[in-house]
C-alpha cells in the first residue's frame, strides 16, 4: 500500500480507497502525539465516514501508533487545554457512534489519547510491537479519554485500576488477553493494510492474519493473582499501598516504590475518577475527564510544569517535587472541587 502524498509534511495523510478511509498519523518524530492539526484531521475523517457510511483504518508512521496528546504544545502556550481536549472528546465520541468498521492498528506505542482513540474504535488490533499505557500520574495529570469508564469494564477491573494508577506498560499479548484488542497479528502490518486496501473484507483479512499470542510473553499473567489482591477496586489508596507492602514480593515492592514516586494529587484524582467511572456512561466519562484535564492543566498546572521540566527538560530520574508532596496532605476537601462545579468552571463540551 503506497501511502505517499504530496502533502507529506501534514500531521495526517488520508487515502480513500473503495469504501474505506486510511488515515496515517504522520508525526513520527513526535511519536504521533495528537496536536490540534492531527485532531482536526481525525475529526474531519470521522465526519466524512459518518456521512458517507464508510470504514476507517487508523495507523501510525514510525514506531508509535499515537503516544498521547501534545503536552509540550500546552506547556509552551501553543494551544490551550480547552482546545486540544475539547477536540479530542468530540472526536472520540463521534467515532464511537459510527456503524461501519473503525480499525485502530496499535502497531507500536499507544498511550493516553492514542489509547482513547483506539478504545473509541469498533476494532482494535495489537502486535508484538504494541506498548500500551496510561502514564498520566507520572506527569502531574490524570488518565482521560474515557479511561475511567473503559478500565472498569475490561476482563479484570483490578487490572484496570492498577493501570490507571501506576501507568505501567503492557505489551500486545496482554492487550489481547485482557480485552484491549480484538485481534493479535504477528504478520507485517503493511501487508495486512495492503490486502484491505486492495479490496479485501476488513474482518476476513484480520481473521486471516490473527494468531493466538504466546501466553509466556505476558507480563501480567505471572502476577495477576497478586495484582488482583492488592488492587481490589473497593480499597483506598492507602490500603492498596499497605497490601503491596504486606506482600513484600519483588513485584509488589517495585510497584509500591513506583506509586510513591508518582504525583500524589494525580493519584488521588485518578483513584476517585476510576471509582466514579463504574457508575457512568462512556459519554459522561469523557465529559468528567475533560473537566479534570482543564482543572489540572488549565487552572492548577503546577505539577504538570514540574513534571515536564523534571522529566523532559532536565531528564531527571528521581521523584519530582510534587505539590502537595504526599497523600497524607490531600484529603477529600482537596479532591471534591475537581469533580464539582467550583466557581462555575465545569464545562459540557458538545458531543
Amino acid at each position: 500500500m503506497d501511502s505517499k502524498s504530496s502533502n507529506s509534511d501534514a500531521a495526517a495523510i488520508m487515502i480513500e480507497q473503495n469504501n474505506t478511509f486510511f488515515l496515517k498519523f504522520n508525526r513520527p518524530n513526535q511519536m504521533n502525539a495528537c496536536n490540534l492539526e492531527l485532531s482536526h484531521a481525525i475529526q474531519s475523517t470521522v465526519l466524512r465516514a459518518l456521512a458517507e457510511k464508510k470504514n476507517i483504518v487508523f495507523y501510525g508512521e514510525g514506531r508509535a501508533f499515537c503516544a498521547g496528546g501534545d503536552i509540550l504544545g500546552i506547556l509552551q502556550g501553543e494551544i490551550t487545554p480547552q482546545e486540544i481536549f475539547g477536540a479530542e472528546v468530540k472526536t472520540f465520541y463521534m467515532l464511537s457512534t459510527i456503524q461501519t468498521h473503525t480499525v485502530a492498528m496499535m502497531d507500536g506505542i499507544t498511550m493516553g489519547a492514542g489509547a482513547g482513540l483506539a478504545w473509541a474504535c469498533s476494532i482494535r488490533v495489537t502486535t508484538p510491537k504494541t506498548t500500551w499505557a496510561m502514564p498520566e500520574c507520572s506527569i502531574g495529570f490524570c488518565p482521560d479519554a474515557g479511561a475511567s469508564y473503559l478500565l472498569n469494564r475490561i476482563r479484570f477491573p483490578e487490572l484496570g485500576l492498577y493501570l490507571q494508577l501506576t501507568g505501567e506498560r503492557i505489551n500486545g499479548t496482554d492487550c489481547y488477553l485482557f480485552g484491549f484488542s480484538h485481534y493479535y497479528i504477528e504478520a507485517d502490518m503493511e501487508t495486512v493494510r495492503k490486502e484491505i486496501f486492495e479490496g479485501g473484507d476488513i474482518i476476513a483479512v484480520l481473521e486471516k492474519y490473527h494468531t493466538q499470542p504466546n501466553t509466556n510473553k505476558s507480563t501480567i499473567l505471572p502476577v495477576l493473582r497478586e495484582l488482583r489482591e492488592c488492587f481490589n477496586t473497593s480499597y483506598s489508596l492507602e490500603f492498596i499501598m499497605h497490601k503491596l507492602r504486606e506482600k513484600g514480593t519483588a513485584w509488589s515492592l517495585r510497584i509500591l516504590e513506583k506509586l510513591n514516586s508518582l504525583c500524589p494529587l494525580s493519584l488521588r484524582v485518578a483513584h476517585e475518577s476510576f471509582r466514579r467511572g463504574r457508575h457512568i456512561s462512556y459519554a459522561q466519562s469523557l465529559i468528567m475527564e475533560y473537566n479534570l484535564a482543564i482543572q489540572m492543566l488549565g487552572y492548577r498546572p503546577e505539577n504538570f510544569k514540574v513534571a515536564v521540566e523534571h522529566k523532559m527538560v532536565n531528564k531527571g530520574k528521581g521523584r519530582a517535587n510534587w505539590v502537595p508532596s504526599s497523600l497524607a496532605e490531600i484529603g477529600e476537601s482537596t479532591i471534591i472541587p475537581y469533580f464539582a462545579n467550583e466557581e462555575g468552571r465545569l464545562e459540557v463540551p458538545k458531543l
